[in-house]
């Protein structure tokens, strides 16, 4: 070997990339495939029996309309699917951890980096490309996954509205964010402790817990409104997302729930909200903060990512050996 070692180009680092990893990748797309396949042909079957029950068309306020829905709920949302459901809404980002696990942690366990850094590539290119060509990947994967999953679940949740966890969790922009973290984190522990089983572990514990701790502070992401209302029925119909109601007295004084339910049953909290002086005052995001919000949540999943993925070609850099 020469004392001078000619860099390759910055292509034929993602080519050697993509053909060390293709094994990995080939992977993810064809069980991604699999379940897409499943998902799709499933929620035809779906949609078509919302359009069959009618609960598609129908006016959402009217009671008619509600047992139409309440009646498909039982024929096509059993418990299984229902469980189903509740497995993608923890799991959606899991693949990012299965493939940023192994990514580094691999190379380190069996040896192969000291090869490759003797090839002219560098470990900060070395790193830097694996983790652009995986990441894209599963970014986009991400993506599309995430444009099929609202899809299929789109008619489970009609009464639930978009702000609804599992829906506003499957979304694409915010399904890309649940991805990229993981796999940032789990890349990164690959590249510290260079263990792959360690590294998975740790991706999969993000992206369980990562909706959750998501969903715990997403309506704070702007200010919410406030609207005093005189009414006890339903008044989340025009896709509002309520976060919290409270009743003021005809004196204008704040009373607890419990206070303001003490007053009688639902006919005459009703006439006291309509007649007698008191007032609901509802506090909300409205429906057309979703995508906003979308964004938002994107935003701050994709940038710990890539920060975890900074970090992880740092430490290659400065501390692996």
């Amino acid at each position: 070997m020469s004392a001078t070692t000619i860099a390759p180009p910055r292509s034929a680092v993602l080519r050697a990339a993509g053909l060390r990893h293709r094994t990995t990748l080939v992977t993810l797309l064809a069980v991604m495939a699999a379940i897409a396949l499943a998902l799709l042909l499933h929620g035809w079957y779906v949609h078509d029996g919302l359009e069959r029950s009618g609960a598609a068309s129908c006016d959402p306020a009217s009671e008619a309309c509600l047992q139409k829905f309440k009646q498909f709920l039982h024929q096509y949302g059993g418990a299984g699917l229902q469980s189903l459901d509740l497995v993608l809404y923890v799991l959606g980002g899991a693949f990012g951890a299965f493939v940023g696990g192994p990514l580094l942690a691999r190379e380190f366990e069996h040896g192969t980096v000291r090869f490759v850094w003797t090839q002219g590539v560098g470990r900060t290119r070395w790193t830097a490309g694996s983790l652009a060509l995986a990441g894209g990947v599963v970014a986009v994967v991400a993506g599309l996954f995430g444009l099929l999953l609202r899809w299929w679940s789109s008619p489970l949740k009609l009464a639930d509205g978009q702000f609804s966890e599992d829906l506003f969790a499957q979304t694409w922009p915010v399904m890309i964010g649940r991805v990229v973290l993981p796999f940032g984190v789990a890349a990164l522990v690959g590249a510290v402790l260079r263990r792959t089983v360690v590294a998975v572990g740790t991706g999969l514990a993000v992206s369980v817990l990562l909706p959750y701790v998501a969903a715990s502070f997403r309506f704070h992401y702007l200010q919410p409104l406030e609207e005093p209302v005189h009414s006890m029925r339903a008044m989340a119909l025009d896709g509002r997302w309520l976060g919290e109601v409270w009743y003021s007295d005809p004196a204008g004084n704040r009373i607890s729930v419990d206070e303001f339910y003490r007053h009688g049953d639902f006919g005459q909290l009703q006439a006291l909200l309509r007649d007698g002086g008191y007032t609901a005052h509802q506090v909300y995001q409205p429906a057309d903060r979703f995508w906003p919000f979308q964004f938002i949540e994107f935003g701050w999943m994709t940038a710990l990512g890539l920060a975890a993925c900074a970090a992880a070609v740092w430490w290659v850099r400065r501390r692996a050996a």
